[in-house]
């Protein structure tokens, strides 16, 4: 009997051990798998697509951009880019305090970093809580410096969170924080910056950014993706706050959406305010544009989808934006007062709820189309100047406003992608109301991968998931912000740039493949634009922004450290 015990328990112990390792193989199992969904495949050494990292692994949207961490390299001759600062966490926007002296956004930490002569400083200039799922972030920033006042401003657009980073959104906000240097005297003026090494790096760890003023409380929800955030002072001193319309779907989009059945909400436009957050009337008619009322006074555009880029032509005074797609027709508008860019009712050239124009079931929009919301006529829909039928994610746009380069590119419109790196340039026609685009381009719709690539546009490659572009008030070179590699680069001119070379010619396309609009890849998830407008992106699919960011333009990242009408009214695309 004792032996018969023993032998039992010996059974029994056996298959204790064997269940517990048997237990313990199924944890290993199910923890790399789950590494396997949530870490980046690395891309095949031979493979020419880009690598993209993404934020989530849910069946929601993600945060989208490429992580190639190759060199920038140029498509003409007489360019190089160097490093100016890097080991940045997401950076988003940057803006110049003084030469050598930078003020960069860290999207997911929620904080102010100073770069002085190409050296991060070790603690931030601010830290604040930030809502950080896909697209919401430490989204934009710009510094106003004033001599009679000796204050300088910092303005910054964020969606702000509850508690701690990551919490829960409250709004995307725009304050005003005072630059205090932390010396006697207090704030820093335009002429107490000091941009000699001395100076610099005797106060960096002093400075801060104080009393914080809330110029602007708009809507994060539903969300998480379209906030916009790309703040920019125009040349009126007003400060000027691209806003999307932050997810809404059918049923829920309001009159800014082209949906007259719900008010406007303060999402999906371009605002405009003072310095001190109150709305601008319009010079020209001595009114607000849109309407008296709140919100509707603080908007200069509407119909926006989404946009992380625009820009003021510094040779007449008007803006520009780029605007991204739902996986399709990604655009560039001349924004004049009043500007309706359609959605969600047209996107790029086509009306929505026809059908999905990659697979040539849409139907391109009129110049006025029916059933948009005008304002009582104070809003005019305007087709855009290009259009992208597959999404390249663009984010920022900038005018060269500097003769560093020559006369060939002085003036001239560029423009960053998010999903590639991609760094685009255009001229203007002399009346700078039209691109100048080759050939293949004169319909204003890049409707294949070869026209969207060509080098005729394509000015530079390999910067991995640009978040914004900036030419410095101080040495006049361009700035790129890269988001995949967590750098800034400058671009300097070599000796093989020609600077007398003009730059009001039409580019040159070549052909590389032929001229047919590409079919969707067999995996690809094709939109239902009469659905939702929430973009399922499988890993190899060309989708909205960072999604990128874009869509960029968001939980977290994937890395630790983030019109033309080209065919006749109401004809199909081909």
């Amino acid at each position: 009997m004792a032996n018969r015990s023993n032998s039992v328990r010996g059974v029994k112990f056996s298959l204790l051990i064997s269940t517990i390792i048997a237990f313990g193989f199924a944890i290993v199992l199910s923890f790399s798998a789950l590494q396997d969904s949530n870490t980046l495949r690395v891309s095949d050494p031979f493979q020419l697509q880009p690598e993209f990292v993404f934020a989530q692994t849910s069946e929601g949207p993600v945060l989208r951009y490429s992580d190639d961490a190759g060199n920038p390299v140029f498509n003409q001759p007489g360019f190089t880019a160097e490093v100016v600062a890097e080991g940045l966490s997401l950076p988003t926007t940057m803006a110049f305090l003084s030469q050598n002296d930078i003020l960069v956004l860290e999207k997911d930490k929620g904080t102010v970093m100073r770069v002085i002569d190409g050296e991060v400083q070790p603690q931030p200039l601010l830290d604040v809580n930030v809502a950080t799922e896909v697209e919401r972030c430490m989204c934009g920033i710009a510094i106003s410096q004033n001599n009679e006042t000796g204050n300088t401003y910092v303005f910054l657009y964020y969606t702000e969170a509850q508690g701690e980073d990551g919490g829960a959104p409250i709004g995307n906000r725009l304050y005003r924080y005072e630059l205090e240097s932390g010396q006697p005297g207090g704030s820093i003026g335009a002429d107490d910056i000091d941009s000699s090494p001395e100076a610099s790096a005797s106060s960096p760890s002093s400075a801060q950014l104080v009393n914080p003023t809330l110029l602007l409380d708009l809507p994060a929800v539903p969300g998480p993706r379209h906030n916009g955030g790309a703040i920019t002072i125009g040349p009126d001193n007003n400060l000027y706050i691209p806003i999307g319309d932050t997810d809404k779907v059918t049923g829920g989009t309001t009159q800014t959406q082209n949906n007259d059945e719900l008010p406007a909400d303060g999402a999906g436009g371009i605002l405009r305010v003072t310095q001190d957050g109150e709305p601008v009337l319009d010079p020209s008619t001595g009114s607000y544009i849109l309407g008296e009322d709140y919100p509707f006074n603080l908007y200069y555009a509407y119909g926006i989808r989404n946009s992380f880029g625009i820009g003021f032509d510094p040779v007449t005074g008007n803006l520009w934006d780029s605007e991204n797609g739902p996986g399709y027709g990604d655009e560039i508008n001349l924004v004049y007062p009043g500007f309706n860019s359609g959605w969600n009712q047209i996107q790029g050239v086509w009306q929505r709820g026809d059908g999905d124009p990659r697979e040539g079931q849409s139907t391109i929009a009129s110049v006025q189309p029916e059933g948009l919301v005008d304002f009582d006529g104070n809003g005019q829909y305007q087709a855009p100047k290009l259009t992208f039928l597959y999404t390249i994610g663009p984010t920022a746009l900038k005018f060269l406003d500097s003769t560093k380069y020559g006369a060939g590119y002085q003036n001239d419109l560029f423009l960053g992608d998010v999903h590639a790196g991609n760094l685009y340039h255009f001229s203007l026609n002399e009346d700078r109301t039209e691109l100048l685009l080759p050939q293949p381009l004169i319909d204003r719709i890049a409707d294949t991968d070869t026209e969207s690539n060509s080098e005729a546009i394509v000015f530079a490659t390999g910067f991995a998931g640009i978040s914004d572009i900036e030419v410095s008030p101080y040495d006049g070179y361009m700035y790129v912000v890269s988001l995949g590699q967590g750098k800034i680069f400058k671009i300097l001119p070599t000796s093989e740039l020609d600077m007398s070379a003009s730059g009001d010619s039409v580019p040159t396309f070549s052909f590389t493949s032929p001229e047919t609009p590409l079919p969707p890849a067999e995996d690809e998830t094709v939109e239902d634009v009469d659905e939702d407008n929430i973009d399922q992106i499988p890993e190899d699919e060309s989708e909205d922004e960072e999604e990128e960011d874009e869509d960029e333009e968001g939980s977290g990242s994937g890395n630790d450290d983030g019109n033309g009408n080209g065919a006749d009214d109401n004809s199909e695309l081909g």
